[in-house]
């Protein structure tokens, strides 16, 4: 992992880990869980932000 992005939900910090290989974004969640998007000229925080949110939507 290369970086990490952190959101705060309901009172609970959430933390993942994501790295970039080529222009593939890989989110490491905190369950195990690794989900992969296809940035396209995202940046890579703001494309890993979604998969964290709907992480904490579900698990906090």
């Amino acid at each position: 992992m290369d970086e990490e992005i952190t959101i705060e939900h309901n009172g609970i910090t959430v933390t993942a880990g994501y790295s970039v290989i080529g222009d593939t974004l890989s989110v490491y969640l905190p369950n195990g869980e690794i989900r992969t998007t296809e940035l396209r000229g995202l940046e890579p925080e703001l494309a890993a932000l979604p998969h964290l949110k709907s992480y904490a939507n579900k698990n906090t």
